[in-house]
């Protein structure tokens, strides 16, 4: 077998096979405790980054670029299906502003990065940022989906995938750190804990409504004929639509239509597909197109771009900071600092764990609010570059 991997049929079994050992090891009891602090999402960009820089995997190939364009729209619509557009208007005042101040922290932390750092960047830089800016507020889908937009060059978005990441899991970390030490915390904030009893009471209503149950087969095929009907329809209107600045083309143009008519189906009759297995299925297209993604990450090319892992480092800074602000303001329990910032950071796939070590029970509210960072992701990272780029 000749290294790397070139004929697709190769390079995807490699990448299904990752995902799906991924998986398998993540039921294992005695590999529980080390999924619980890396989920599974890190090992799905961790295990085929390795892999590129092992030479196994190419850090290029077509096959990347046809799964972020047909595979990502179909998994938005799965996965959009269940926002719970209802329940996130319920979460309340506290939860969504300090959602939304994290949400803006990031952002104006990418820019000021950008700017500090602007004479050691490529000038193309504004693209990796805006593609940065739009993982950290909602998830790696947003990631790939304004990368594609914006036309990233494949080096700069293996570059930050690495600072995504490295960063980005880092910064989880010092999450759970600080979990241990919310107590003394909100005694120093003197915060109201009243309030983390309503968004449990809330929430809870919600998790039995959700409760998954059998897929029949016309369930399946509905799911899946929607997707991609929506995705075929979506990226044909984009293409007929006249681009905006540099940051709106077909693509782009293609998901904001598809996100917006995702939305407006899970407060329709379709939405009660998520408890047949809609998110199911489009999470496991999404962790593949996660490892394709990965497989894009060559950890050689960090040494290249150091300016980036220092723009990611201010960008987190930025965005704690204004956290921090906001919970002093507000006066709220640092519950919602720790759920929010995963959110952003680490999307579903984390939200929910850290939320749930701040408070057991709780791993909802960090759902919820990931949900809705998803939803605001693309076009935050899109706004930014489009402000980045004038």
């Amino acid at each position: 077998m000749s290294l790397p991997l070139s004929d697709p049929l190769a390079v995807l079994a490699y990448l299904a096979a990752t995902v799906a050992i991924v998986f398998q090891a993540s039921r294992a009891e005695r590999l529980r405790p080390l999924f619980e602090r890396l989920p599974a999402l890190v090992w799905a960009y961790f295990l085929p980054m390795l892999s590129t820089t092992a030479g196994i995997l190419p850090a290029e190939h077509p096959l990347y670029r046809g799964l972020a364009r047909y595979l990502l729209p179909a998994c938005l619509v799965l996965l959009l299906l269940s926002s719970e557009l209802k329940a996130i208007a319920r979460l309340g005042r506290t939860a969504l502003v300090v959602m939304t101040a994290g949400m803006l922290g990031i952002a104006l932390g990418g820019g000021l990065g950008h700017w500090i750092l602007k004479p050691w960047l490529p000038a193309d830089a504004w693209k990796a940022v805006a593609a940065l800016v739009a993982t950290w507020t909602g998830g790696s889908a947003n990631l790939v989906a304004v990368a594609q937009a914006l036309e990233l060059r494949p080096e700069l978005q293996g570059v930050i995938i690495v600072v995504d990441t490295v960063v980005g899991y880092s910064w989880m970390g010092v999450l759970i750190w600080l979990a241990t030490r919310q107590a003394s915390l909100d005694r120093f904030n003197r915060a109201e804990r009243g309030l983390l009893d309503g968004v449990a009471e809330r929430t809870a209503a919600r998790r039995a409504a959700t409760a998954q149950r059998a897929t029949s087969l016309p369930e399946l095929t509905l799911m899946i004929g929607l997707a991609l009907v929506l995705t075929a329809v979506a990226l044909a209107i984009g293409a007929r639509l006249p681009p905006v600045g540099q940051v709106l083309n077909g693509f782009s143009w293609a998901i904001v239509l598809l996100t917006a008519v995702s939305l407006l189906l899970s407060l329709t009759p379709l939405a009660k597909l998520d408890a047949a297995g809609a998110s199911t299925v489009g999470y496991a297209g999404f962790y593949l197109l996660l490892a394709s993604v990965g497989a894009q990450g060559d950890l050689s090319r960090l040494v290249a771009h150091p300016h980036f892992v220092l723009l990611g480092l201010i960008a987190i800074t930025v965005h704690a900071l204004v956290l921090l602000a906001v919970l002093r303001w507000l006066r709220a329990p640092f519950f919602f600092f720790g759920a929010a910032s995963q959110a952003c950071l680490g999307g579903y796939s984390s939200a929910p764990i850290v939320a749930a070590l701040y408070e057991p029970g709780m791993a909802s509210v960090g759902l919820i609010l990931a949900v809705l960072g998803n939803v605001v992701g693309t076009f935050a990272g899109l706004l930014v570059g489009q402000l980045l780029a004038g």
